[in-house]
Parts: C-alpha cells; sequence; structure tokens
C-alpha cells in the first residue's frame, strides 16, 4: 500500500483521537490540550494564590509531572473542584496520612510548624476577609489532597470543601508564561 498524505493524515487523527479516549495521562477534564499533548495553559482569575500567582496571569501545567510519581507538598497544582466542577489552582499542603492543623493562620503538620517561604506579604486586596478561623487537627485520607491558597484572607480552598481526591488533580504548574510584569514571568519558583 502506497503511503501519501491522506493516509498519514488520517492515521494520525485516528492516533491522536485514541491517544484522546483512552486518556493514559489520566488527567481530570476533557480537554484535549492536557489529555493529547500532556499540557493546559490557563489564566489566573483571582488573587487567591497572591503573591506566587496574580490575577490575570498565563500559566502552563504539566500532565506529565504525575505520570509515574506523586505530587508533593508544596507542588502549586490544577484541580477539579470536588464540589463544584470549577478549574482551580491552588498549592499541596497536606498529603494522605498527614495530621493537619491550623492554628492562627499557621500551618501544623504532625505537630509540626510548617515552612511555607512562599508565603510573604501580599498587597492589601479591598475585598472581605474569609476568617476561616482555626481548624482543629484532621488526618488526610488516602487518595485525598488538602490544598491551600497562599492568599489565606481571601481563597476558598479545602478549608471550605474539604480534601480535593487525588483524581481530581489536572497537573502541576510548570511557569507563568505571560504576566504584566515581565519579570515574573519563567519557571515557577
Amino acid at each position: 500500500m502506497r503511503w501519501n498524505f491522506w493516509t498519514g493524515f488520517i492515521a494520525l487523527a485516528l492516533l491522536m483521537l485514541g491517544f484522546y479516549l483512552l486518556n493514559p495521562l489520566g488527567p481530570a477534564t476533557l480537554d484535549p490540550r492536557a489529555r493529547i499533548a500532556g499540557y493546559l495553559p490557563n489564566q489566573v482569575p483571582a488573587n487567591s494564590m497572591a503573591p506566587t500567582l496574580q490575577t490575570g496571569d498565563y500559566i502552563l501545567s504539566s500532565v506529565w509531572a504525575y505520570v509515574g510519581s506523586e505530587p508533593e507538598r508544596g507542588d502549586v497544582v490544577v484541580f477539579v473542584s470536588p464540589v463544584n466542577d470549577v478549574v482551580y489552582v491552588k498549592r499541596i499542603i497536606g498529603l494522605p496520612g498527614d495530621r493537619l492543623a491550623m492554628r492562627d493562620h499557621r500551618v501544623y503538620i504532625n505537630g509540626q510548624l510548617l515552612d511555607e517561604p512562599y508565603l510573604h506579604p501580599a498587597p492589601a486586596l479591598n475585598v472581605p476577609d474569609r476568617n476561616y478561623g482555626d481548624l482543629t487537627e484532621t488526618t488526610i485520607a488516602e487518595g485525598e489532597l488538602f490544598m491551600l491558597g497562599d492568599n489565606r484572607r481571601n481563597s476558598a480552598d479545602s478549608r471550605l470543601w474539604g480534601s480535593v481526591p487525588r483524581a481530581n488533580l489536572i497537573g502541576r504548574v510548570e511557569r507563568i508564561w505571560w504576566a504584566e510584569d515581565p519579570q515574573r514571568t519563567g519557571k515557577l519558583r
């Protein structure tokens, strides 16, 4: 059989369709960019991750980050909320089996204060403080993750809707590919 342009095109289209339907990378999204290419661009909609990510930043998340490895504490991830099917960007704070508590806006993991160097004073926002208060010690269930926004005073996160199933992860945020301040673009620090 002689291969021509159309035969190759149809073969490639069928291969991509099969890859999409089988979803071997496993992201919790129907977006073909994530399911076929393994990367997903997003725009940050709010300041819940400030100062790390700011409203309007364009980010690139990698589905490949968790192929053959597990999420780690401190990873900034894109995931589907367990309560309303909305895509969020937050930081993984609690891993399966962790005993997690919050007192005076500080996180304690297994009784130890969590060092969070990524938290520094964000610019004052003209929004009401959600004031979640303290969180009594809870154990993160197997297959679940506890997510928090870096802007703790204004973030809808696991304090509101509980831990997030691992299956809801889409990918790890790898870089800011566009920001109003060009100094902030590049690999996520």
